[in-house]
């Protein structure tokens, strides 16, 4: 009985039925196109077009969808039949009525292609950007406020898929509506008695959709009967849309965040919105909020002052050991999704802005050098490294690669003690230092052992100039030998030279943050003493960082 009543419902087409009623639409996602013919027993057909509203009343009442695939009516020349007469050019077939979707079949002397187009009108008010393995198999994807690729269209062969908020958009801005145009077909040798069918041949119509369902018997196919749904479903416009939401929001949004604290306790959340009596508000975040944009260094770029890509540019305060400090109003910058990001890390106010931060963004005094370790390391390695240049023809320590840019520009303080953060960026210090050491260049001139190595070569380099630092050398060294427990960001099967490095730099499960910290400050006292030995320079960073130790 179970089976009669299946069969009976799949006759129907019930499961289409259900689709019609759902407008197409799942997940955010609605079906505007759909080729489908498992057999000659069951098949569909989806496709669509663009109704203007003068013409919609009349559409919506009629079967006929007016274009179909591969017969789209774009463009149409009229007239031209006689000697004497006149052709003219029309853009559409038929006024008021534009196809969103163009079926191309080509057939010529070496093969045939065949592949589906797209509303070149929609695709530019969105600029999207098409890509694809070939023109059947291909995406068209909206760049958001970030850069990010948003997906919109899915082209593949059979089926076209369109994400509904855009087409909602592009609809209610141009006024206009959008109609879903389907053809649904199942043919199956049943006995209507049996299962209590009656042929029909009735128009429904709901809020949507009008359709004509058509149930016979096939007299030139015997024993075949006949299930037929024609109709289509229409997706009207929102006549409240007055602006383009990805060019200018119909409604700003503003975050609040935290900045102080009533008279009762309370915490006080002010939004970011930019206004006068906030600009000098401050507000504060853990390191961790700049995690996202160390992890991505391709697209984003830290520094004491700014995070910064292409598409967003906020002024931050990174000269803090221990947390992230921003003037609220310039979180208003931001695309409304990013301040989400940022609200997450934020907590109650701390000392306040740096020194250096002060002076190069209130007092408009350009300060050179940012006030963090791991900032200030980036700082001078890059300046160490072209004062050495220009002094001696040639880099101490040699240019990453272009893909391995990111080493640098990801290089930080790990923001919490975890152990794959800390090998991460302490792997990154030694190949920046002891990897990159210009070896052809600082063995010129050295009487050389034959497994002497970067670091025994800059040892025996420094004594070549009568200079012996025996307890950077120790640094360097141990600081190296902690690379297979980087490695494998784990210490505990470290070989025999790890475990003593692990010992001199005293790591424990509790420390990594501060073990890090402390090889940045080593890795900067390096810098300045090869500088003050051979550049002759006077720096003051030893001194800036032991007051800021203190």
């Amino acid at each position: 009985m179970e089976n009669v009543a299946m069969d009976k419902d799949k006759f129907l087409l019930k499961d289409k039925l259900a689709v019609i009623e759902k407008s197409f639409t799942k997940d955010g996602w609605i079906t505007i196109s759909l080729r489908d013919y498992k057999d000659d027993d069951d098949s569909s057909t989806i496709y669509c077009c663009i109704v203007h509203d003068d013409k919609i009343e009349e559409y919506r009442n009629n079967r006929n969808w007016i274009i179909s695939p591969g017969s789209e009516g774009s463009p149409s020349i009229f007239g031209g039949i006689g000697k004497d007469a006149e052709s003219y050019y029309q853009k559409y077939a038929e006024e008021g009525i534009e196809p969103f979707l163009f079926d191309k079949d080509f057939i010529f002397a070496d093969g045939r292609d065949e592949y589906m187009d797209v509303c070149e009108d929609f695709v530019n008010y969105f600029k999207l950007y098409e890509k694809g393995l070939n023109k059947q198999n291909r995406k068209y994807y909206f760049i958001d406020d970030l850069g990010e690729l948003v997906e919109v269209l899915d082209i593949k062969p059979g089926i076209v898929k369109l994400k509904l908020k855009f087409l909602k958009e592009y609809i209610s801005i141009r006024k206009v509506h959008f109609a879903i145009c389907f053809d649904f077909m199942r043919l199956s040798k049943i006995n209507f008695s049996d299962l209590d069918i009656t042929p029909i041949d009735d128009d429904f119509k709901t809020e949507k959709s009008f359709y004509n369902h058509f149930i016979r018997s096939l007299d030139f196919d015997a024993g075949k009967k006949q299930s037929w749904i024609h109709g289509k479903t229409i997706i009207s416009f929102d006549p409240n849309k007055k602006k383009s939401y990805h060019f200018d929001d119909e409604e700003e949004k503003y975050e609040s965040f935290l900045v102080g604290y009533d008279d009762d306790g309370n915490e006080k959340l002010l939004d970011c919105s930019r206004t006068n009596d906030k600009y000098f508000i401050v507000t504060y975040f853990r390191k961790e909020v700049l995690n996202k944009y160390y992890n991505e260094p391709a697209k984003y770029k830290v520094d004491g002052w700014r995070v910064s890509s292409s598409f967003i540019s906020l002024k931050i305060d990174n000269n803090n050991d221990d947390y992230v400090a921003v003037f609220l109003v310039e979180l208003s910058t931001l695309p409304h999704k990013e301040q989400l990001h940022w609200k997450q890390y934020n907590i109650p106010p701390q000392k306040g802005i740096s020194a250096t931060y002060y002076k190069t963004m209130i007092e408009g005094s350009w300060v050179e050098k940012p006030e963090t370790p791991d900032l200030l390391f980036k700082h001078q390695y890059e300046k160490f490294n072209k004062d050495w240049e220009k002094k001696f023809g040639w880099k101490f320590y040699k240019d990453l690669a272009s893909e391995d840019q990111h080493i640098f520009t990801s290089l930080h303080i790990p923001t919490n003690n975890n152990v794959k953060a800390f090998s991460e960026q302490v792997l990154s210090i030694i190949k920046l230092t002891i990897d990159r050491l210009n070896e052809a260049e600082i063995q010129k001139d050295l009487v050389l052992e034959k497994n002497d190595r970067g670091i025994t070569k800059v040892e025996k380099f420094l004594k070549s100039n009568d200079v012996d630092i025996p307890d950077m050398i120790v640094f360097l060294r141990n600081l190296y030998d902690l690379r297979s427990g980087l490695l494998a960001h784990t210490f505990s099967n470290s070989n025999k030279a790890c475990k003593k490095a692990i010992e001199y730099f005293g790591i424990t499960k509790d420390n990594y943050t501060d073990v890090a910290r402390d090889i940045f400050i080593k890795s900067i006292y390096t810098l300045n003493t090869l500088r003050g030995i051979f550049l002759k320079t006077d720096e003051d960073d030893l001194e800036l960082l032991t007051d800021k130790e203190q």
